[in-house]
């Protein structure tokens, strides 16, 4: 999460105009992928407000408070905001005021998503919206914890994997009496 820094997604953008056009597997499939390696620009509050630092950027104060707004989704649920690009985001921004934003990872949208706050309550909001005055693209968290849960089975497999091919290690026959010595280490009975 950086704030105030400039993104651009020419393949995730791409691959939102293609999804219009051929909404196939395949191609949801390439944008669940790039979604995961995009950075998305997202509007936030902060408390205090930013300050200039001298060199014509913002500073933020060492304790400041930040919350990322809303928007109102289907069934007046809430959805947190990413957007492509600075074009994607001004377009939004002219019809609300301006606010300082950070660039989110997915991984940021995950937890924003799982917190909890201060009384055990869960985030109330449904998902992400990217791109709301263009491409509109919801993405509801139960999507979210299913992209999530294919990345944890991937890890396992590929850590199970790694373990398989681990060294194999000869077990020394005479450490125990009577135990006959494995064959795949006699190189005369291979």
């Amino acid at each position: 999460m950086e704030f105030n820094k400039k993104v651009s997604n020419p393949m995730l953008v791409g691959l939102l105009e293609l999804i219009k056009e051929e909404d196939t597997p395949e191609h949801r499939n390439m944008l669940v992928g790039e979604l995961q390696k995009a950075e998305l620009l997202a509007p936030a509050i902060i408390d205090p407000a930013p300050e200039e630092d001298g060199e014509g950027g913002m500073k933020l104060a060492a304790a400041s408070n930040i919350r990322f707004p809303m928007l109102h989704g289907p069934a007046d649920s809430l959805m947190f905001m990413g957007f492509t690009d600075m074009k994607e985001y001004e377009k939004w921004e002219k019809d609300n005021r301006t606010f300082p934003f950070f660039a989110l990872k997915f991984d940021d949208y995950v937890a924003l998503l799982m917190q909890k706050d201060a009384g055990g309550n869960p985030c109330p909001a449904k998902g992400i919206v990217i791109n709301p005055n263009g491409a509109n693209l919801l993405v509801p968290k139960d999507i979210i914890a299913g992209i999530m849960g294919a990345r944890m089975a991937q890890a396992l497999r590929q850590t199970d994997r790694k373990a398989g091919q681990g060294m194999r290690i000869p077990f020394p026959a005479q450490a125990v009496p009577g135990l006959r010595k494995d064959p795949a280490d006699d190189p005369k009975e291979n």
